[in-house]
């Protein structure tokens, strides 16, 4: 006999809550030595020792700073949108000393998945310097520009954040996994920053610098007995970090007139997620639009992998299907939780228009996955063979 399903309502084992484990939060702010940076510069970001039961909750970590502008004739001078992300140029990760991921051109990789986000997440992430009321305004009253407007709720906004924004630290193992447990790993976890230039943070009609100060590292501690000595079983044994390693490849100079381009990329790989195309525009000095990408009208995409023709698409990617392929790794909005993105996807929640990716927002994503479940992990396309 089949068994029967109860339905949510009528389901005896219904309640809205779970017994929960009682334990001491609380948010931690360590100043960063050293606690200045300018452009260019490396700026190393060591996790502390925290004590043996105590464990970073998952998303909490950034890095907060201050950032202050020095212009020579323009009073009306500001920063780039997203200036959490642009303010980073390159991001390397060490685990125990390892390198577990080093991106080049950080700014465009991060800035970029901040598109998608959902709008109100957007429209919150003053703090990161994401600012979405008019004309930019928040952020122009926070740093001082002469033509910032009066309007209340941005006063209030630049009132609660001054001239300090933050970069988020969200890589898998201190954003998806189980609580970060410093003690148990023997060596610390780091963060390898280089900021970027001036003229790609600033916007201004002339020549303009700033300077970093107060540096501080930032997250949420919780400290339980029996929470820790799980995570440090885990520790103890054979545990997985899954998280996926991006690669810049490299910057490749193209004509907007050129109807051909061959691409070549020789990396073999157990296991490769797919391949991401940019376009930028050059923009003078200063006059950098970190949300804009150039569409550069790619009308069929062919794949060959280790010399076999037609991969992936049987007759190439075609324009009407480069959006719903850009969806499979952006829509999902959220990497913290497989619902969230699943929901995410379904709903389209993220705030990236068809309209807006074909014209401002383009990218062109190649997805070497068997299918696109964020729930997943190594799923993706081999390529063992030192071939193209």
């Amino acid at each position: 006999m089949a068994s029967s399903a109860f339905g949510d309502k009528l389901n005896p084992y219904r309640r809205l809550r779970e017994p929960g484990v009682k334990a001491v939060r609380q948010s931690v702010t360590v100043t960063n030595n050293p606690s200045t940076n300018d452009q260019n510069q490396q700026l190393l970001v060591r996790f502390p020792n925290l004590g043996n039961n105590d464990f970073v909750v998952p998303g909490t970590a950034r890095l907060a700073f201050t950032i202050l502008l020095t212009t020579t004739d323009d009073d009306n001078r500001t920063l780039v949108q997203n200036i959490g992300r642009a303010i980073v140029k390159r991001t390397t990760i060490r685990i125990s000393g390892n390198e577990g991921m080093s991106i080049d051109d950080s700014d465009f990789f991060h800035w970029y998945q901040d598109l998608w986000k959902a709008a109100q997440e957007r429209e919150n992430a003053q703090y990161q310097g994401i600012d979405t009321t008019a004309d930019r305004n928040a952020t122009k009253i926070r740093i001082g520009a002469g033509d910032g407007a009066t309007v209340a709720a941005d006063q209030a906004i630049a009132t609660a954040y001054g001239k300090r924004f933050s970069i988020p630290l969200h890589f898998e193992l201190l954003e998806s996994h189980m609580p970060f447990y410093q003690s148990a790993l023997g060596d610390r976890l780091e963060y390898e920053l280089t900021f970027n230039d001036y003229n790609r943070v600033i916007l201004a009609t002339d020549e303009s610098s700033y300077s970093i100060e107060n540096i501080s590292l930032e997250f949420d501690v919780v400290t339980n007995v029996d929470i820790a000595r799980m995570i440090r079983n885990q520790y103890a044994g054979r545990l997985a970090i899954l998280y996926d390693r991006v690669l810049r490849h490299r910057k490749i100079v193209r004509g907007k007139s050129d109807t051909l381009w061959n691409i070549n990329l020789k990396v073999p790989a157990r296991s490769m997620k797919g391949i991401l195309l940019f376009c930028e525009d050059p923009a003078d000095a200063f006059l950098r639009d970190t949300e804009a990408l150039y569409n550069s009208k790619i009308t069929k995409a062919e794949v060959v992998i280790e010399g076999v023709p037609n991969q992936l698409y049987s007759q190439g990617l075609r324009p009407w299907q480069q959006w719903s392929e850009a969806r499979k790794l952006y829509a999902g909005v959220s990497k913290r939780h497989s619902l969230v993105s699943r929901v995410a996807k379904d709903l389209a929640i993220a705030d990236v228009s068809l309209a807006e990716y074909l014209t401002s927002t383009y990218a062109l994503w190649l997805d070497l996955r068997s299918r696109d479940d964020d729930q997943l992990h190594g799923i993706y396309r081999a390529s063992r063979r030192e071939r193209e």
